[in-house]
Order: C-alpha cells, then structure tokens, then sequence
C-alpha cells in the first residue's frame, strides 16, 4: 500500500508472530518484500522499487522470535537481495527489552541499512508526526495511533478462483524458494 508516487509501505506486527520454522519464517517475510516492491515497480512504471517499513512492536517477547543465529542468517538475505530496495524502517511501540535487543542485532547490519532505521519516540504526538511524514495521516492504523481501521480480508483481496495451497504445498514451496538455504 502506498501513493502513486511514493514507495510501498509495509506493516510488520512483531508481537503478532511466534517464529516456529525461521526459514519458512524469512522467506515469507522476502516474499512480502518482494511484492512490495513489485506494487511499487507497477506504479511508478518500474522508476523506483523501494518499499519502507513500519515495525510495531507491540506484544514483542523474546520467546517469540527466531535465535539470534537465524536473525543473523535473515538479515544477511535481506541485505543480500535487497541492498537498495529499503526506503526506510520506523520501530514504534518497541518495549525496553525490544531495545535492548535491538542494540544486539544492529551492529549486524550493514551501516547503509542502520542509517535507514529510525527509532519513533514513544510521544504520542512525535509518534504521529514522524509517522504521517512517511504515510500519511489517513493511512496510519488505529492500532498505532492513527484513524485507519483497514484489515486485510481474504475474501476480497483475494479472486473467488484463488487456489490457497495446503499446509504440505505451502511447506514445500518454503523450502524449495530459490533463497539463502541453512548450512
């Protein structure tokens, strides 16, 4: 989602997540990067391709996220394929030990990708500032502040002829995508 002009927006709930299968986990995740940018490419007639990202971290624990090995091996396939595809990332709600652990995982990505993340303030008001500099004021989600209430619906978003793969297909594709394997 984003303007014509400006690049895809993506929206990345961390407390929503709970990390079972790190490599199915990152390459869904290189999956919905790839769509953006490719929304992005179709609508600015394949100028720009960028995307920027919004981490909400609201309900992150650290029982739900992957190892720090994994978080390693991720990072390094996105920098890998996307080493000029990243707009910017805004971290909103980050709890004191979401922090935390973000001063461990930050020296781990490359300084081009760290001057690109921005820590919001937990200010309401600098919150929504930053935020609408980016998005705009009507795009932000209420879960964040902001007066959008817009939810995916699967069965709009998706055609009526949309073949949703079973749990054995989905397991297959994920680790038969051409992306970084485990060593």
């Amino acid at each position: 989602e984003g303007d014509e002009s400006g690049h895809s927006i993506v929206w990345y709930r961390l407390g929503q997540h709970k990390t079972l299968d790190p490599e199915a986990y990152f390459r869904a995740l290189l999956n919905t990067l790839d769509r953006a940018i490719g929304d992005n490419l179709k609508r600015s007639n394949n100028k720009i391709g960028k995307y920027n990202c919004v981490l909400d971290g609201s309900g992150f624990q650290l029982n739900r996220m992957p190892s720090l090995k994994d978080v390693k091996h991720g990072l390094n396939m996105m920098q890998d394929h996307y080493p000029d595809r990243l707009g910017m990332i805004m971290i909103v709600n980050m709890s004191r030990v979401g922090e935390f652990l973000l001063k461990l995982i930050v020296p781990l990505i490359s300084k081009e990708v760290r001057e690109k993340i921005k820590l919001v303030p937990h200010n309401p008001q600098q919150r929504m500032e930053m935020l609408e500099a980016l998005v705009g004021k009507e795009f932000i989600p209420d879960y964040i502040g902001g007066t959008s209430t817009y939810f995916p619906d699967q069965a709009t978003y998706y055609p009526k002829n949309f073949h949703f793969a079973s749990e054995a297909e989905g397991r297959e594709y994920m680790t038969t995508m051409p992306y970084h394997g485990y060593d």
